[in-house]
């Protein structure tokens, strides 16, 4: 930069710079220097604190750091082997190489820092000498007494004096550099010459600004959807060969995303006190071939939660163009990251976890966020629509994923997040909102039915399994392979009786929350009969004497069991038909419906007479007493099942015709 060039002309941001002399010029130079000095000296701290975890853990993995150094725009990579090389010595202290140059170099670093405040104190009144001096009081303090580290023996206290970010501690050079960072991003937003899109620009060359520019397209693309929060300040400046820019995200002090554009590679440092945010954006990025390092992290007495994450991540462009499209994307994700967490607690009040990511991707990627959700109240957006439904309470502990199921309950919480913020935008008045996130959930919730039904339609298709499985043992009768056949069978059978009894337990559970799901529970339990009865009549089968049977007594059997997988059959198209039904269904759709429990119906009046027919061909029977008794109780359990399908088929019908399709 000349030194005039860009300062040139330009209008004074505040009254310090109209009071500053020729000296002033230093300054936008100095808090670049300052600010890349900030990134080398937590850089060594890492390290230190790398080095003396791996002395700690020899055996577990040791980074080197590579990444973080490059970031930092550190060049020695002799540094990379530090951590690696660290241990503990037998009197307890630590071994770190290099050490006594890594502390003179944090101290000098330190120092970077300071400059910049004993330039503008330079020109100002005595008063105002007070910030620099006190820096560099604290400095000296900090540096005195320290040990010779010669032989790269250091204390876990003086480690602590170098790295701690405990003030109950007492003062550490991290402490000192963190302070030191807020001074120079004052002043740097003081010094800003020129605004480019929002960004406050300073000591930039021409050809940042269409970099600038499409970063900040993305910014101010997205920006309408944090609604009335702070944050997405975003300045930028030149350091050397990189570009960089940074923005502030939000309110809290972990919260910081730094990119440097060196050329067609930019390096994403990111850090912030919520792994998971972390990583949801790194999701984000999917569509470009971002190199993500390890996160890291590190605990600071300075943060309410008591840690940040910092992650590195870097992209290198194929020409400009791909280079201002990353930027933009870039840019317009980060509106997502305000407040993320928050609306993630929220809504996992009702959802499970992997539900409530998944929705906050689906809001971000179709540019929705979830901002507009906060802004309405939240949690209390849904809680109100619940009441307002007057269905479903949540109890203590409950979710409303307990009665919609995980993908209805991702389908009702996406419609909240779009219309929370689509209305606001489009100026609708917060009631209309919230009646139109009511009415969604009333949508969901109008039928308990469809929830239940979905239950019950998987119990109607392990009873079909269970039909089915009873045929076949009696169809392959009296083949020399029965035997096995009918022991996988009847292991089988017994493991869908015992899952359609849990879909029974559920439904009961349902019920207790829910007067309205009765019907349905009464449905299920009618027809677990049936499934009860099949699972018996397949354990009778596999007690009956391996000795052909006649045919005579067979084939009313066989017929009798064929007539059961049909019926089982019509009743879960009815199920399945009922679960599509509501106020307003196609004339055929309805009729579908009623001809599938018609014809549960018929099958089962079938089924009677067949019984007889078994009845009559007892008479004949080739076995003795006891297989006899088997036989009868097989035949008899089928039509029971028959019966239990007819009754359930019934049940629905009444159920439907009575009050779904009024709604």
């Amino acid at each position: 930069m000349s030194e005039s060039g860009l300062w040139e002309g330009q209008q004074p941001k505040t009254t310090i710079i109209s009071e500053l002399g020729e000296r002033a010029l230093l300054l936008p130079s100095q808090v670049n220097e300052g600010l890349a000095a900030n990134d080398c000296a937590k850089y060594l701290m890492t390290l230190l604190q790398a080095a003396r975890a791996h002395a700690d853990a020899p055996d577990q993995f040791a980074t080197n750091l590579e990444r973080e150094r490059l970031a930092a725009g550190v060049d020695e990579a002799g540094l990379d082997s530090v951590v690696a090389l660290s241990r503990t010595s037998t009197d307890g202290v630590y071994v770190i190489p290099g050490l006594r140059r890594i502390q003179d170099c944090l101290a000098d670093e330190v120092r970077r820092m300071i400059r910049p405040l004993r330039t503008l104190a330079g020109s100002a009144t005595p008063t105002d000498n007070e910030p620099a001096n006190f820096y560099e009081e604290r400095l000296r303090t900090l540096l005195a007494g320290r040990p010779s580290l010669d032989d790269d023996q250091v204390s876990a206290a003086e480690i602590d004096r170098l790295t701690s970010g405990s003030r109950a501690a007492g003062d550490s050079l991290h402490l000192l550099v963190m302070d030191l960072h807020k001074e120079l991003n004052r002043l740097q937003e003081q010094l800003a010459s020129e605004t480019i899109d929002g960004a406050c620009t300073y000591a930039i060359r021409e050809d940042d600004r269409p970099v600038i520019a499409a970063f900040m397209a993305g910014v101010n693309g997205t920006r309408t959807l944090k609604f009335d929060h702070p944050g997405l300040g975003t300045t930028a400046t030149r350091s050397g060969d990189r570009l960089v820019i940074q923005n502030d995200i939000g309110l809290t002090e972990a919260h910081v995303l730094v990119v440097h554009v060196e050329d067609a590679r930019v390096t994403l440092t990111y850090t912030d006190n919520h792994i998971e945010r972390l990583r949801f954006l790194q999701d984000l990025f999917e569509g470009f071939d971002v190199r993500w390092g390890d996160a890291r992290s590190t605990r600071s007495a300075e943060l309410r939660e008591g840690m940040y994450h910092l992650a590195v991540g870097t992209y290198t462009a194929k020409d400009s163009a791909d280079l201002q499209a990353y930027l933009t994307f870039l840019g317009s994700r980060l509106v997502f990251l305000i407040d993320w967490n928050r609306a993630r607690k929220q809504l996992r009040k009702f959802a499970p976890r992997r539900v409530c990511l998944d929705v906050l991707r689906w809001a971000a990627d179709h540019e929705y966020g979830h901002r507009g959700f906060l802004t309405l109240g939240g949690e209390q957006l849904i809680l109100d629509a619940l009441q307002s439904a007057g269905k479903l309470p949540l109890p203590p502990g409950g979710q409303l994923a307990d009665f919609l199921g995980a993908d209805r309950t991702a389908e009702f919480l996406k419609f909240t997040l779009c219309a929370a913020s689509d209305g606001l935008r489009a100026g609708r008045s917060e009631s209309l909102v919230r009646d139109e996130v009511s009415a969604e959930l009333r949508h969901y919730v109008a039928t308990p039915h469809e929830g239940l039904l979905t239950d019950a339609a998987e119990h109607a298709s392990l009873i079909v399994e269970l039909a089915t499985a009873a045929r076949d043992v009696l169809m392959a009768s009296p083949a020399p392979a029965t035997a096995e056949l009918i022991q996988r069978s009847v292991d089988r059978a017994r493991t869908w009786e015992h899952r359609a009894d849990g879909l029974v337990s559920r439904s009961r559970t349902a019920l207790r929350r829910e007067d309205a799901a009765a019907p349905i529970v009464e449905l299920l339990s009618t027809a677990d009969d049936a499934a009860d009865g099949l699972e018996d009549a397949i354990f009778r089968l596999s007690l009956l004497r391996s000795d052909p049977m006649s045919e005579d007594a067979l084939a009313p059997l066989r017929d009798l069991a064929a007539l059961l997988v049909a019926g089982a059959q019509e009743y879960l198209k009815a199920v399945e038909n009922a679960r599509e039904l509501h106020r307003g269904s196609p004339r055929d759709q309805v009729a579908d419906f009623l001809e599938a429990v018609d014809r549960t119906v018929t099958i089962e009046h079938q089924a009677d007479n067949v019984h007889r027919q078994v009845q009559s061909a007892v008479l004949g029977f080739p076995g003795d007493y006891k297989q006899w008794y088997l036989f009868t109780g097989v035949a008899d359990q089928l039509e029971g099942s028959s019966d239990a399908l007819m009754r359930a088929a019934l049940l629905l019908r009444d159920d439907v015709l009575g009050d779904l399709l009024r709604r």
